[in-house]
């Protein structure tokens, strides 16, 4: 539905589809054939179940070519709203680039329409900002944290690779910091820039992710916006389908989700999976090679097309990452090879460690749902509510360590907005969620939170456990 400002807007998209209407007649595609149409020469668009070739629309987008190729041969249905939450003007814009309906079956799951939960939040959260007048996208508070961190990991650098008064248990401690701070940049420079929340300026907020992701952490950028923003960020945890779960029912070092088959070595996940975490940094490094460049798979899902300017730059990253990191000690600094290998692995486990302690307990939990992809879905924004996990509201040194994913439903509902925003408008979203009748998930303490996933990994492990059982109250 639109008021009737907007419906005078589209008048004119309107015309233009009329006149394209006249030379050419509307197509019907497959998702499949959807799929073939993902560069800047042919970049096509599902948008509720039509088909749109925003191919000439690219260098007119105001958030760059990157994010809408990054989309491209995609349904987009729950990434227009969430990203442009405070404007219908998208909406109206994509409606001149339609080309045709969508046939058959849909590549994923298939959410139902907002029935005005979403609509009315987006309202609520848009008075305040205009309210307040503050800015949704402020760079500033990123930044201003940014810049301490990294003058705190390279004093760290410092003392574990040129200092030569430290003794090693020192410089061990360094490493175990510099890998703290190091998760943090990832939690607020890197996290808000991979969703556009880090100012209004493409360029900028691009600068900041790959600065982060591949150059200071040896990571990949391009890895996590597949993994983190088309998967997660849409179809979270929906079995099979969001990559930050198993994939594969049948055989995974984790059973997670109700769905999954059952073996014995799953009894003892909650003494292991705690331990393995530690491992995320490296998989991860490993994974952004693997799967974006050879497999070009992630999970269930494509990677889109890259380039080879783009496979460069990560090749490049992950060779600028092993210079400063490994080769400027050894050969540069003089420093004993062993124990700079020694002081990188606990930088990189603890880095590891600390992202997963976060990540999981926000969607991990007996308090979140597990839906089945071949079963009925909740509208997107409720889906998003059921399946996070908050925690420590008001506290603003957790909000600090966690880079305000103790507000997870929150950056679920509105991830374009900058995390520095989400302890004044998480009131709000908790105010709908009353309103609507929907839950809302929110713990008292990280320790809380860390203990109901601790609790779900018991569970999921034990045999007990009925694997029809899918939602956890």
């Amino acid at each position: 539905r639109h008021d009737t400002n907007m419906t005078q807007k589209s008048e004119v998209s309107s015309a233009i589809v009329d006149k394209d209407l006249a030379k050419q007649a509307l197509g019907s595609y497959t998702w499949q054939e959807v799929a073939q149409h993902y560069t800047k020469e042919s970049c096509w668009v599902i948008y509720n179940e039509g088909v749109y070739d925003i191919t000439e629309f690219l260098p007119r987008h105001p958030g760059g070519v990157d994010l809408l190729l990054l989309c491209a041969s995609r349904d987009i249905t729950n990434i227009l709203r969430p990203y442009h939450w405070n404007t219908d003007a998208p909406v109206h814009i994509i409606q001149q680039f339609y080309i045709g309906k969508l046939s058959g079956p849909s590549e994923f799951p298939v959410f139902p329409a907002d029935t005005g939960f979403y609509r009315e939040m987006r309202s609520r959260v848009a008075d305040y900002f205009i309210t307040t007048g503050q800015d949704p996208k402020d760079p500033r508070p990123g930044l201003y944290r940014l810049l301490s961190m990294l003058m705190i990991a390279f004093l760290c650098y410092f003392i574990c690779h040129v200092s030569r008064a430290a003794p090693f248990s020192v410089r061990c401690a360094a490493a175990i910091i510099f890998g703290v701070f190091q998760s943090l940049m990832l939690l607020h420079a890197m996290h808000d820039a991979s969703h556009s929340s880090f100012s209004h300026n493409p360029n900028v907020w691009t600068f900041v992710g790959h600065f982060v992701m591949d150059i200071f952490a040896g990571a990949s950028l391009n890895s996590w916006l597949h993994q983190h923003v088309i998967s997660h960020h849409v179809y979270t945890n929906i079995v099979t389908v969001d990559s930050d779960l198993p994939v594969n029912l049948e055989s995974d070092l984790r059973r997670i989700t109700p769905q999954q088959s059952w073996s014995w070595p799953y009894r003892y996940q909650v003494a292991y999976l705690p331990v393995l975490y530690s491992l995320l940094g490296i998989k991860f490094r490993i994974q952004d090679i693997l799967g974006t460049l050879v497999q070009k798979t992630n999970g269930a899902h494509r990677v889109g097309y890259l380039g080879p300017s783009k496979v460069l730059e990560q090749i490049a990253a992950k060779a600028m990452f092993a210079f400063w990191r490994i080769a400027i000690p050894v050969i540069l600094c003089r420093a004993s090879t062993t124990q700079t290998l020694i002081l990188f692995f606990i930088a990189e486990l603890t880095t590891g460690m600390y992202l997963a302690y976060n990540f999981q307990v926000s969607h991990i939990s007996p308090q979140a749902e597990f839906p089945s992809s071949e079963g009925e879905l909740d509208e997107w924004a409720i889906s998003q509510v059921k399946t996070s996990v908050d925690y420590a509201h008001g506290c603003s040194l957790t909000t600090y360590l966690s880079g305000a994913l103790n507000y997870q439903t929150v950056h679920h509902l509105f991830p374009a907005i900058s995390q520095y925003h989400y302890p004044a408008i998480g009131p709000i979203v908790k105010k709908v969620c009353e309103e609507y009748g929907v839950r809302f998930n929110c713990l008292s303490s990280f320790s809380e939170a860390f203990n109901c996933h601790l609790s779900h990994l018991y569970s999921m492990g034990n045999p007990i456990t009925s694997p029809e059982r899918v939602k956890f109250h």
